[in-house]
């Protein structure tokens, strides 16, 4: 892999790992089209990204990170003692994190064990769940602004949230942009549900980047290519910044459907690519 291959993966990790347009779907979308699977080498590169946005996410939500690993072990000690106490908001916006990030580890575990994983390589499955996200898109710029925090918010919402997140899984459903619109639909405060939805997203690329190095690590040959690697993190991380920071501004100015737009496009053209009419 060259440096400039590196950087462009890195690029494009940074940006649709956050952007509600689904790096999976774009993943599938280039196999397809090229042909091209990953070896063992490739698989660890794309762990390194996933380590690059996963540190993009814990540096602009640093304060919320440090309050809830510091929850934990205090709620873990309450536990202990015979004294759970999930009462406060910060002991609350960590039981919401908890229940939100639940159904995605059953999701995984899930399509595991049902050997569905060829559902996850299917371009049209893609097709339908980017004119879905492109839904979710438009919906969020209509959905009139809620008012609920992790102070007031009820439980339920965050199951919500987690079970679009546990379904965005499918290629083609972004993360991201799942998780935005059920925590607007379910009344949190715009700002907020970007905020929980971010913060949601640290567990599950963790996740991912963990069972991504076991897959590479059974697959052998992982190579080390420095300054490629080097250029893809610094790119994945920078990008991933930028994305954070772009999701923050747009929502609050009701410019979602730009990314309805985008995904209707992607849709499109991924049916195409299915139908041989596209190609390489």
């Amino acid at each position: 892999m060259s440096g400039f291959e590196a950087l462009i993966a890195g690029i494009i990790q940074g940006l649709t790992e956050f952007l509600p347009v689904s790096s999976s779907g774009h993943l599938v979308i280039y196999s397809t089209l090229t042909g091209e699977t990953g070896d063992g080498g490739n698989l660890a590169f794309t762990v390194f990204l996933h380590v690059a946005t996963l540190l993009a996410v814990v540096i602009v939500y640093r304060k919320d990170v440090w309050v809830l690993i510091r929850e934990l072990v205090f709620a873990i000690v309450d536990i202990i003692k015979g004294k759970p106490n999930f009462k406060t908001p910060k002991r609350r916006f960590l039981l919401m994190v908890i229940i939100g990030t639940i159904p995605a580890v059953l999701a995984g575990v899930g399509i595991k064990a049902l050997d569905l994983d060829t559902m996850l390589e299917n371009i049209f499955v893609v097709a339908v769940m980017l004119i879905i996200t492109a839904v979710f898109m438009f919906l969020v710029d209509r959905i009139r602004e809620g008012k609920l925090t992790a102070a007031d918010a009820p439980l339920g919402t965050a199951l919500f949230v987690g079970l679009l997140q546990g379904a965005a899984i499918l290629p083609g459903l972004s993360r991201s942009g799942s998780t935005i619109f059920a925590g607007v639909l379910g009344g949190l405060k715009k700002e907020f549900a970007v905020r929980f939805a971010f913060i949601l997203s640290i567990p599950v690329i963790l996740g991912s980047a963990l069972m991504e190095m076991r897959g590479a690590m059974k697959a052998g040959d992982i190579l080390v290519e420095p300054g490629a690697w080097a250029a893809g993190f610094i790119a994945a991380f920078i990008c991933g910044l930028v994305a954070i920071k772009l999701i923050r501004v747009l929502i609050k100015s009701k410019k979602f459907y730009i990314f309805g737009i985008y995904c209707l496009c992607a849709s499109t053209f991924a049916f195409l690519v299915g139908a041989g009419l596209i190609h390489a």
